[in-house]
């Protein structure tokens, strides 16, 4: 301790009084809490609260969780939360240790304007304790970080050539899995896909037609905020005839919908900037039919129902979003609707459905989209099914309806059963989003003596962690969500990133 900073102690000793500045403040703090003076460690901790710049933030942090200052930690975390850029580009960034930038990333409230703003101050944070000669372990910080929000170029670019990331493999694998999931959609155990609120965006569900018991459907578009409680939205209502089983699906900022129309053959696309503009009809009219993107320009339609011949379809019609024209490529093996398709590398697996005169069946159909073939797998689901909903996860896929849970190894081609996760409702919607599944509305329908079928439908969104189901809890921990305006049947639905509002 500097003779000035000593005698400011004694002063306070026999006055009372103390001059503080940002060049002693810490000397006295620190003398202070060796000599039992609690006066003045609040006195200190005070000045610190209240005066210290944004640069020095993470230094007195640092001091304050070392000497057990609760309030005075917690003042000088919620400064560099707020100033996170500022710090990033100060030299006082090494103070920060693992556990501390550890806090900041894993953070909702951390204020960047975007992602990248976190993986370049980690960079830079991680290069200032190596050349410190510190010993971090990368991977868990990589983990905190929001992926839906960095592109694919930036991943390649600056972070898998990075020797700190690539030494560790962790840390390479996880990035090559990221750069998988920014590429194909498809998400892993460890991947944050929420976005933070300062970056002004989150992740929703949208659902395009909705009914309760009868077969009008509602042509009001609604969004439900999967990182919000209890926080749904409507937005551009779709200007069109709406029917019952359309199908949804999602290329980046674009959100697709196919059957609608009174001839079932209308395609929209639908961007929250510019609301719903028509697309070119599909060549064949169809609901109760699968539809996915294969990449970001050729979306796929599958199978589904034709109303006039009252049969099941076979066809499989391919969309360029660049040339607004539909394409027939191929057809199923197996005429099917109402069944539920994922994307696996470049073949679409349809799983179940209904075949002629309403059978249900139990055959999973693969058609390659490179070769325009479809094959069959010879493993079959457990029994036959219809109106499941599928969402992929890592190498698998899985697969809910009213009285199932199914999970299906796509490397091993196996399938296991999980059926205390049955959702117990048909016509839902189903998504996956931030490691957990969320299931949105759906109804259960009786026929009564005179042939009169109505509907009992669900009002929630509920939720529950992918892990449980994949590590087959036996106690089901469904977690509610959100309120939906009226109970519905969900007719199309997919998730996307939209602005918070």
């Amino acid at each position: 301790m500097r003779a000035d900073d000593f005698d400011q102690v004694l002063q306070f000793i026999y006055t009372g009084e103390t001059e503080l500045n940002e060049e002693n403040v810490e000397n006295i703090l620190r003398a202070a809490d060796l000599m039992k003076l609690t006066e003045l460690t609040t006195f200190c901790v005070g000045y610190l609260t209240d005066r210290v710049s944004t640069k020095t933030s993470p230094r007195y942090w640092r001091l304050a969780e070392q000497m057990n200052l609760a309030t005075l930690a917690l003042a000088r975390k919620r400064q560099c939360l707020k100033e996170f850029g500022k710090i990033g580009s100060s030299s006082e960034l090494s103070s920060l240790s693992e556990t501390m930038m550890r806090e900041l990333l894993e953070d909702d409230e951390l204020v960047v304007e975007s992602e990248v703003d976190v993986c370049e101050t980690l960079m830079k944070w991680l290069n200032s304790q190596t050349q410190s000669g510190h010993s971090v372990q990368p991977y868990h910080l990589l983990t905190l970080v929001r992926w839906s929000d960095i592109p694919v170029e930036y991943v390649k670019t600056k972070l898998i050539i990075n020797n700190i990331l690539m030494n560790d493999r962790q840390c390479f694998e996880f990035l090559s899995k990221v750069i998988s999931y920014r590429l194909t959609g498809v998400q892993f155990n460890g991947l944050n896909t929420f976005h933070r609120p300062s970056t002004g965006v989150e992740q929703c569900v949208v659902i395009v037609g909705v009914n309760t018991t009868g077969p009008e459907i509602s042509s009001d578009v609604h969004c439900v905020s999967l990182q919000r409680q209890d926080h749904v939205t409507t937005t551009h209502a779709i200007p069109a005839n709406m029917n019952v089983e359309l199908a949804a699906c999602v290329s980046g900022k674009e959100l697709y919908i196919s059957g609608a129309g009174s001839n079932k053959n209308e395609a929209w696309k639908w961007e929250l900037a510019f609301g719903w503009v028509q697309c070119a009809d599909m060549n064949e009219g169809r609901r109760r039919h699968c539809a996915t993107f294969v990449n970001s320009t050729s979306m796929y339609v599958l199978g589904g129902f034709n109303d006039e011949g009252n049969v099941a379809l076979d066809s499989i019609e391919q969309y360029n979003t660049v040339t607004n024209k539909w394409t027939k490529v191929g057809q199923l093996m197996h005429a099917t609707s109402n069944a539920a398709c994922v994307v696996y590398k470049t073949s679409i697996y349809v799983f179940g459905g209904m075949g002629q005169n309403n059978v249900d069946h139990d055959r999973v159909q693969v058609f390659d989209t490179a070769t325009k073939l479809c094959t069959k797998l010879t493993q079959r689901l457990p029994r036959p099914e219809r109106l499941l909903r599928a969402v992929m996860w890592d190498k698998s896929v899985i697969l809910i309806n009213d009285c199932t849970c199914l999970i299906f190894d796509l490397e091993q081609q196996t399938f296991q059963q999980r059926d205390q996760f049955a959702a117990g409702v048909v016509h839902l919607g189903l998504v996956l989003e931030n490691q957990r599944i969320f299931i949105v509305g759906g109804g259960n329908g009786q026929t009564d003596a005179a042939g009169k079928k109505t509907w009992t439908c669900s009002d929630e969104v509920k939720s529950v962690a992918v892990m449980d189901i994949i590590n087959n809890q036996t106690s089901v921990n469904w977690s509610h969500h959100a309120k939906l305006p009226t109970a519905w049947l969900v007719q199309a639905f997919a998730s996307m990133t939209l602005m918070r509002t």
